[in-house]
């Protein structure tokens, strides 16, 4: 991601060296602009100025998020968090629920009051109603989220699809290709931060819901690749007899060649190795 900051001083080289200095870079790493030169003035007393630089580099992908966390919480604490704010929610569920009770006791002033299984019943039905409304709520406001991060990182042409199944919320980013690693992170630490940070603002643990967020179809051209490596080795093994090692796998990953591998009746599987050099073995049982 690119950035670029401002510094003025006395002179050129003070300025970039402030400046280097304070992004922690060298200057084969970075772009130098003059905007404007020293000038020492009539007689070094008259019209003196400072030069000013604009230093143009490209930031790390982690002191990227360290600083879109920042930007996410300042620039978004009111207009956001309020909105994801747990106790405000219930509050204004608390009062929908009120209100639909004040209604149904004037309506039950002009019928005839129903049986105590049926009562039952209706606030059953508008617990699970008032609930599903609720999680409804938190899935537009992770898509707005996601967006609004997507955008605070300089991308462009950003669609994001999703749905909400069961308790899970589940977002798909549409981005210029080209841009996906970007997003994704070396083995996806980058969207695992992204991820971190919208569970974090909609508090998914509390709200007893799951969050899967996927940028232009990695995680499941990923699963599909892993699935197909675990299916390839499984017959390597069914020919050959002999323990064969899948490649170095996170704990999602290995569980997903397990799971594969669980297919085969007569093969095994067991994962050996310390993180993050842990890795699946596929085994043929032994008749």
């Amino acid at each position: 991601m690119k950035r670029s900051i401002i510094r003025t001083a006395k002179t050129k080289d003070e300025a970039i060296n402030e400046a280097l200095k304070e992004i922690n870079k060298t200057r084969d790493e970075v772009s130098i602009e003059i905007i404007e030169e020293e000038s020492s003035g009539f007689l070094g007393l008259i019209g003196q100025k400072d030069a000013v630089v604009k230093i143009s580099y490209d930031q790390d992908l982690d002191e990227g998020i360290d600083d879109l966390m920042k930007e996410i919480e300042e620039d978004s604490k009111k207009s956001l968090r309020e909105n994801f704010d747990v106790t405000a929610l219930s509050r204004e569920i608390t009062n929908e629920e009120s209100s639909k009770e004040d209604e149904k006791v004037l309506e039950e002033k002009s019928i005839d009051k129903k049986s105590n299984q049926d009562e039952r019943l209706d606030e059953a039905n508008i617990v699970e109603e008032d609930e599903l409304n609720t999680d409804v709520e938190l899935y537009y406001k992770a898509k707005d989220l996601l967006e609004k991060i997507l955008y605070n990182m300089h991308f462009e042409d950003i669609k994001v699809i999703g749905n909400l199944e069961d308790n899970i919320i589940k977002l798909d980013a549409k981005i210029d290709p080209k841009d996906t690693g970007i997003v994704i992170g070396r083995s996806g630490k980058t969207l695992e931060s992204i991820e971190t940070i919208i569970r974090k603002i909609i508090n998914t643990r509390e709200n007893n819901l799951k969050l899967n967020i996927d940028i232009n179809n990695y995680k499941k051209r990923r699963d599909e690749k892993i699935i197909d490596l675990a299916d390839k080795a499984c017959k390597k093994v069914l020919k050959t007899r002999k323990p064969w090692n899948l490649k170095y796998m996170n704990s999602y990953e290995r569980r997903l060649a397990h799971e594969q591998i669980g297919k085969y009746d007569k093969l095994d599987s067991h994962s050996e190795g310390e993180e993050p050099r842990r890795y699946v073995v596929v085994d043929y049982k032994i008749d």
